[in-house]
């Protein structure tokens, strides 16, 4: 009788939305290529949604084998699920792998539930302990551990396997029946060209320092085909590095081709090559053409050489990241750079800096900075670099973004940074504080034209007004903003509760970065909101007619609900001289008497639609302010006065 296997791959919820379990849908299609289904084994299913694991129980039928794939964000679901099938069914094997089993087996020491493990690539490693278990050998499979006669015993670590004949889970049939069970609108998948990654930053475990291998070129190109034709708008290309091969360009160019024959998918999601060249510039013009993807990623992590020198990462310099941005904005395809905070060797001051470093550079249109977070399988993990840079981690409920909470769910975490020999935790919080404000005001737009303004014409640095608005904030009492930051501020305060988020019902089922959930209630609460900065901003300026001018334009600009076209008079060529700053470009604000008309291709009448379209997806192309740019959906017209 055939043993029945199933597979656990849970992933959160994104509104409606869910992955196809690409992961252990890999190794099920390696194992049905090997012949594994034929007699031996039975695949009984994938177990992908988040529901009650009684539920799940329920469901499972006899199981002989049942592998989980383990990463943060499903890890004590997992262990939970697990535990109950192995009382319900004593005998059978309990098998954890995925990104949180590292090469030390302390899951077998803690939990009697679990079986085996097996670290690093799924496929060739779960058919060679399939095989060995039948003759009851499984100490020939490398890169695992099990326990026998009471001792924990671990196998040879082998390298990464050749991908040249591995098979995909979508051309196989392998997810025939989920395909037949759930509405492929609400269906996210995920697409590999190649595994492994060239750099070894510490605080990644992203296939560290390991070759990169490929994937077949005709096997990439069918897979996007199978996509389009099942109708799925979301592919996210989970390389490391894509752009790094020439033949990327070509994959770019067919997943653009599909969407312009089929619509699908609709986006097209990549983490760049981390030195942006010709190749990386080209991919980018491609997906953006075809509105395929969300922008193009100039990473920096962190500005500080102390903090790049023990993270093991160069950056580009300053001087080239400027240029690329001038590239970028002149090509029309929008960017976003990212930070992390609490890296070690960063300082509150260089942190602070480093974000203005990025807006002086010329990137005002995305910035994204992100907690610093403790992986298993990363280099910072590790007690010696624990030790050496005074790492402090604390454990919070796991926040994932833009996912709905579920009921009677249970609580996964993670491991955050929040102080190290140079970040004090009173520093890490003004540092939090400081990005929230930074990203809302400037990146997401809020006050972004005043900003640019003053540096131009009045010399305030994008630090001197980002400080000192973050300090009228916190000292604003009865005001919107400062409701929010204080809220925030009791929040990152507190390492007990780890509610690092903002929710609420108007705007969806969802949780929200601190700075989308500031700028959509400032947004939506618009006249309040410029009222109570109104002392704050007038004291920057001595001319009342430019001052209230720009308030308009800066107003008219915010996409907002319920609004599809705006216009506003002006004494001054506001567009142009904005236009000429965000490319980097000589500036001059010129006098004349102008009416803009501001639009946008879409009216929303519902708050939760706007939040999702324009903040949660639009986010890092820029689409919170009307700009008139490429596939906006948005213009900026000037008209006769």
């Amino acid at each position: 009788m055939k043993k029945n296997l199933y597979f656990v791959e849970v992933g959160f919820s994104f509104d409606k939305d869910i992955y196809l379990p690409y992961a252990t849908g890999s190794i099920a299609a390696y194992l049905k290529k090997k012949g594994c289904f034929n007699e031996k084994f039975n695949l009984a299913g994938f177990i992908y949604r988040r529901e009650p694991t009684d539920s799940i129980v329920k469901r499972i039928k006899n199981p002989d084998i049942v592998g989980f794939s383990c990463c943060i964000w499903n890890e004590q679901f997992n262990l939970v699920l697990a535990e109950k099938i192995k009382n319900l069914y004593p005998d059978c094997l309990i098998v954890f792998g995925g990104h949180n089993i590292t090469d030390d087996p302390h899951y077998l020491r803690n939990y009697p539930f679990i079986d085996i493990l097996i670290s690093g690539e799924g496929e060739v490693v779960f058919y060679s302990l399939l095989e060995n278990l039948l003759s009851d050998s499984i100490i020939k499979t490398d890169n695992i551990s099990f326990r026998k006669n009471g001792h924990i015993i671990s196998t040879p670590k082998a390298e990464p396997p050749d991908l040249s004949d591995f098979p995909s889970p979508y051309l196989t049939g392998i997810f025939d029946d989920i395909l037949s069970e759930e509405d492929h609108s609400s269906l996210l998948c995920v697409l590999e060209t190649n595994r492994g990654c060239p750099y070894s930053c510490s605080y990644c475990d992203w296939c560290a320092g390991r070759r990169v291998r490929t994937f077949p070129y005709e096997k990439v190109i069918s897979e996007l085909k199978w996509i389009a034709s099942q109708n799925i708008e979301y592919c996210f290309c989970a390389d490391s590095n894509f752009g790094i091969f020439p033949r990327d360009t070509d994959i770019a160019k067919y997943a653009a081709e599909m969407k312009n024959k089929y619509g699908y998918p609709k986006v097209f999601r990549t983490c760049f090559a981390k030195e942006s060249n010709e190749n990386v510039f080209n991919i980018s013009k491609i997906l953006n053409d075809a509105g395929m993807d969300k922008g193009a990623t100039l990473a920096y992590q962190t500005l500080s050489e102390d903090a790049l020198k023990n993270i093991n990462r160069k950056n580009l310099t300053l001087e080239h990241f400027s240029d690329l941005l001038k590239k970028y904005n002149s090509a029309d395809i929008p960017t976003y750079s990212e930070l992390i905070l609490g890296l070690p060797g960063e300082t509150k001051e260089s942190f602070c800096n480093g974000i203005c470093r990025i807006l002086e550079s010329g990137q005002h249109n995305s910035l994204s900075i992100y907690y610093l977070e403790m992986l298993p399988n990363s280099e910072m993990s590790q007690k010696s670099y624990i030790t050496k840079h005074k790492l402090q981690s604390v454990k919070i409920k796991f926040n994932h973004m833009h996912s709905s909470k579920q009921e009677n769910e249970i609580q996964e975490y993670s491991n955050i940074v929040q102080s190290t020999a140079s970040l004090s935790k009173d520093d890490w919080i003004y540092c939090n504080l400081f990005s929230i404000c930074v990203q809302t005001f400037h990146s997401l737009g809020f006050l972004r034209y005043f900003a640019l303004y003053l540096n131009k014409e009045n010399g305030v640095s994008y630090y001197r007004f980002y400080t000192s608005l973050l300090e009228y904030i916190l000292n604003s009492e009865n005001t919107v903003a400062h409701s929010l930051f204080n809220v925030f501020k009791e929040r990152l305060s507190s390492s007990l509760t780890g509610n690092w988020n903002f929710t609420s019902p108007e705007f969806g089922d969802v949780a929200w970065a601190f700075e989308e959930g500031a700028y959509l209630k400032l947004l939506k609460e618009a006249d309040t909101s410029f009222n109570d900065f109104e002392p704050f901003l007038r004291k920057f300026f001595s001319d009342d007619e430019l001052y209230f001018q720009l308030k308009d334009f800066q107003i008219c600009s915010l996409r907002t609900c319920f609004v599809n076209n705006r216009e506003c008079f002006s004494n001054y060529d506001f567009l142009t001289f904005f236009n000429e700053i965000i490319s980097n470009k000589s500036s001059v604000l010129k006098k004349e008497r102008i009416r803009y008309i501001f639009s946008t291709d879409k009216t929303y009448s519902d708050w939760k639609e706007f939040a999702k379209e324009i903040v949660w997806f639009g986010r890092r192309k820029g689409a919170t302010i009307i700009s008139g740019r490429k596939n906006s959906g948005t213009s900026v017209k000037v008209a006769d006065v």
